[in-house]
Formats: C-alpha cells, sequence, structure tokens
C-alpha cells in the first residue's frame, strides 16, 4: 500500500506525536490497524510518544517501526516498546457550558419580564372584576325605582368583555410561563451534564529508538484490536431479457473499538490468527467390543436420508449451528482490498464498503421442484469469471429494476458455475399430491412399497413456457433393497440420472395444462427393516 499523506511534526519534545490510522486489514474476528506518523528527527537515543491509540489493543501483537522517508535510507534501530494505558478525565463539553450559561440568563430574564407583565394583567383583573360587581348592584337597585336604561346595557357588555380579555392573556401567560419553566430545568440538567467530569480509557504507545542521521522519518505502530468483524455480502441484478447478469461484491463491516477510521486504505482478510488459543487438554476414549445376538444377525435395518450433493467446489458444504456464521474460505487465507480510502466511524453499525463488479452472461430456466416447494420458479446459471473465490454469504436479487428478494450463495470456486433463484412465477400453479401403499408377497415374504406421485401445472401467464419439473425416488446402497420405476403407471418423457432425479421437459402454450404421474416400487426381503 502507498504511504498515507501526513504533515511532518518537528522533533518530540516529550509530547505525543499524532499517527492517524493509515491501513486496516479485517479478519473474520479482529482488525489489524497500521498508525503511521511523519516527524522530523535529531541523531541520538529518541523516546517516542504516539496516541492515542484504542485500549483494546493485543500488547503481544504489537510492532513498532522507524524508516526512513526520503530517497535514502538513513539507519534507525527501535530498541524497545510499550503500551501505556490511563483514565484521563475532563470536562464533558466546556465549550458548550458557556452557550447553555447564556441561554439560561436570557431565559430567566424574559421570565421573569413576563410573570411582572402577568402581576400587571391580574391586578387589573381585579380591578375590572370589582367594577364589574360595583355596576351590576348600581344597576339593580336603579331598576327597583326607575326603568332600565339602555346605556347600562353597553357598560355592563365593555366591562364583562375587557374582564373576558384579560383572562384570557392570563392564561396564555401561564401557558407560556410553563414552556419557559421546563426549558429552564431542561437547561439547567444540560448544562449539568456538560460540567460533570467524563474519564476516558486511552492508551499510548512509547518507544525507543536509535537514530544516526538528522532526518524525516516514518514512525509505524501495528498492533490487532477486537470488536471489529466482516462478513461478505453480495448483489446481483438479471439483464431485463435475462442473457446477462452484474454483480458487485461488498464486505459488511462492524467496529466498535473505540478509534475512528477516518481515510484509510482497507482490506478484507479470511485469516484466523491463533492469538489466545490454547490446546485442549486430552482424555481417554476408550472403546469396546460386543458379539451380536441371534436376532442382529438376521435382521437388516436400513434407514432413509436426505444427502446432499457434493459439488466442484473446494470447499466443504455449509452445516447448521446455533453460532453466528463465519467465513467460509475454502481453506486457505484469501485477501480483498477496497479501491480508494474508506470511512468506518466506530459506532457498531454495519458499514458495506464494495471490492469488486464483474459481468457475465447467464442461461435462464424455469424450475419446478414440488416436492420442496408448490411454486415453479425462474434460475439463472452463470460461470463466475473472477479469480478469487466467492465466499458463502447473502445476495441481493434485483430485477426489472426493483428489488426481488434475498439469496444465498455457498463457497464458489474460480470459473465455477453456479445457480441464482430469482423467485417464484404466480403465473404457473403447481399442485402435487403423493400416496403410498405397503404389501408383502411371496413365499419368501419380500416387502414391498409402492409410491405414486401426481402433479398438476398449469400456465396462466399468458406465454409459452419450457418448464423443467424434477422428482426424486430413492438410490438404494444395498444390493438386497431394489428400486424400481413403474413405466406403465409414469408418464413418459423422462430422464432419470445417478442421484435419483426423474425430470421431464414440459412446453406449455398459454392456458395449456399439464398432468404428470410418477409410480415406484421398493422392494426389499424380509430380513431387512426400512426405517422410513
Amino acid at each position: 500500500m502507498s504511504d498515507t499523506p501526513l504533515t511532518v511534526q518537528p522533533a518530540p519534545a516529550g509530547q505525543i506525536l499524532e499517527a492517524p490510522v493509515a491501513e486496516v486489514l479485517i479478519m473474520e474476528d479482529r482488525a489489524q490497524v497500521l498508525r503511521r506518523a511523519r516527524v522530523e528527527l535529531r541523531p541520538g537515543r529518541l523516546a517516542l510518544r504516539l496516541g492515542p491509540c484504542t485500549p483494546l489493543l493485543a500488547d503481544r501483537t504489537l510492532r513498532c517501526r522507524v524508516r526512513s522517508a526520503g530517497a535514502d535510507d538513513a539507519p534507525a534501530k527501535v530498541l524497545d516498546w510499550r503500551v501505556t494505558r490511563a483514565y484521563v478525565v475532563r470536562a464533558a463539553r466546556p465549550e458548550r457550558e458557556q452557550e447553555l450559561v447564556q441561554a439560561l440568563e436570557g431565559l430567566v430574564a424574559e421570565y421573569l419580564q413576563e410573570n411582572q407583565r402577568a402581576a400587571v394583567r391580574l391586578h387589573e383583573r381585579g380591578r375590572v372584576a370589582q367594577a364589574v360587581r360595583d355596576l351590576a348592584r348600581h344597576v339593580g337597585e336603579r331598576v327597583v325605582i326607575g326603568p332600565f336604561e339602555p346605556a347600562w346595557a353597553e357598560e355592563l357588555e365593555a366591562a364583562f368583555g375587557r374582564r373576558g380579555e384579560l383572562e384570557e392573556e392570563l392564561l396564555d401567560l401561564q401557558w407560556a410561563q410553563d414552556d419557559r419553566r421546563a426549558r429552564v430545568e431542561r437547561l439547567v440538567q444540560e448544562r449539568r451534564a456538560a460540567l460533570t467530569p467524563v474519564s476516558d480509557y486511552r492508551a499510548e504507545v512509547g518507544l525507543e529508538a536509535v537514530i544516526e542521521r538528522a532526518g524525516t522519518y516514518l514512525v509505524e505502530v501495528e498492533y490487532q484490536a477486537p470488536c471489529a468483524l466482516w462478513r461478505p455480502t453480495y448483489t446481483a441484478e438479471l439483464a431485463p431479457d435475462g442473457a446477462g447478469l452484474a454483480w458487485a461484491s461488498a464486505g459488511m463491516v462492524w467496529q466498535l473499538t473505540g478509534e475512528d477510521w477516518t481515510g484509510v486504505e482497507l482490506a478484507f482478510s479470511t485469516a484466523r490468527p491463533s492469538l489466545g488459543a490454547e490446546l485442549p487438554l486430552l482424555e481417554d476414549d476408550w472403546l469396546s467390543t460386543r458379539e451380536k445376538t441371534e436376532v442382529e444377525r438376521k435382521v437388516v435395518e436400513v434407514a432413509s436420508r436426505d444427502q446432499v450433493i457434493a459439488t466442484t467446489a473446494s470447499a466443504p458444504q455449509g452445516r447448521s449451528s446455533d453460532t453466528p456464521p463465519g467465513l467460509d474460505d475454502g481453506g486457505e487465507a484469501r485477501l480483498f482490498r477496497v479501491p480508494g480510502r474508506v470511512d468506518v466511524p466506530s459506532d457498531g453499525r454495519p458499514h458495506r464498503l464494495e471490492f469488486e463488479r464483474w459481468q457475465a452472461p447467464t442461461e435462464c430456466e424455469y424450475v419446478c421442484l414440488p416436492e420442496k416447494a408448490e411454486f415453479v420458479f425462474l434460475r439463472s446459471l452463470q460461470t463466475y469469471p473472477g479469480a478469487q473465490p466467492l465466499l458463502a454469504g447473502p445476495v441481493a436479487l434485483m430485477r426489472d429494476g426493483g428489488y426481488t428478494g434475498r439469496g444465498r450463495i455457498r463457497f464458489v470456486a474460480p470459473g465455477e458455475r453456479f445457480g441464482l433463484s430469482w423467485g417464484s412465477e404466480d403465473g404457473l400453479p403447481v399442485h402435487r399430491e403423493q400416496h403410498q401403499e405397503f404389501e408383502e408377497t411371496g413365499l419368501r415374504k419380500r416387502r414391498q412399497h409402492d409410491f405414486r406421485v401426481e402433479l398438476y401445472l398449469a400456465n396462466q401467464s399468458g406465454a409459452p413456457r419450457r418448464v423443467r419439473v424434477s422428482e426424486r425416488v430413492p438410490v438404494a446402497e444395498l444390493e438386497a433393497v431394489e428400486v424400481e420405476i413403474l413405466a406403465k403407471e409414469t408418464s413418459p418423457g423422462y430422464s432419470r440420472d445417478a442421484q435419483g432425479l426423474v425430470t421431464w421437459a414440459l412446453e406449455l402454450k398459454p392456458g395449456a395444462d399439464a398432468r404428470l404421474k410418477l409410480a415406484y416400487r421398493v422392494s426389499m426381503p424380509s430380513q431387512v427393516i426400512w426405517r422410513g
């Protein structure tokens, strides 16, 4: 990788050198970080301090180098290095405290001013209420001795109106003052939090070096840190005519190491360093033998099972586990570099970083596996043209300009042909029924298990479709067990492979349907017991 552009720092006099993160190698469960500082050094024996670094770094993985930054190879030798960790107590936000004080002072002054205005309005409301009572008593006394005058109504209406205005204004002032009190409480809490000391756990790297000639040097510190991982993720987009595939490979990164990676050169690796690994304790495992009983000698038990068919990939097939999935690299350490410089903050959130794009022609076909799922789906077959393998991971499927769904691939070797499913076709409904019969025939009581499968397919899509329909029959591993397809009861035109897959190639016109039948018999002698 190229050197990260750095500003030249003067010769240190006890201060900490700023060594930003330049390169990061993310592995399955940790990250290898390289920090680099460019500094002017004088000849002699010097003590250098670099930081701050994450306190999570593993001390045993720490490596320090001092090399010349110029064309000449100025000699420099590192004698010793160590990691120092300490708590640093500081104010949480000292610059914010002044802003909060100014806001509090302005809000308190506004609150007191509004309180004074409310007191004036409250006093006026009392005077108006007293005037209303006096006017009402005066009107009552005058009505007793004489007729009601219209001017009294206008005076009463004006007095009641003014009292209503004052009460409404006082209510608005009360609500506004409640809001100001709540804002004052929030500002006081925020100011208290800004003034509360915060304890940061930091680390710095100290090293001693011998410099023989003054000049500009690069001081590099490399270490491994936990709380960082990556997993592969892919995006596949199928062309509208189904003749091509656009593929993008990326890595999803999570990191919570406590240090942000800004403008770094980043690479993904499947290497698994043995940091902290210990050999397990060995224990004795005793084996014993016994003779078979008379019944065990006469009876043979067989069982049916689903067997995964091996592929041409150089890695074993995935297995179910309760732990999160790891990286399936085929047994060799792989390295994937992200082009350019990237930013990955220490927030524990997923960040997608793309590192490869390619296109390849495809062959699309409609496939139906009714024993697994009663629908017809579109499958594309393509050959991987890259030099690095595709690791097992999820695939985001894009089709017709939109998101179709989410698939998954296993380990794909370079040059290997692999398939992708693009979802079901609603215009091709499928229905499946299966029946089983048991019978014992002959003098030697030979057991027979008859299976009959009926399939129904219809084309309601409005366009002709070619569909490959596959059913499977058992494959016997014992000569005593025979598996026979009953040709008279089975629909013609099928082909059968060594794995027991029985396949029909159907041409369905718009509005057409097809009915398929498959009948097969599993027979065995009476001493063979089938645990189906």
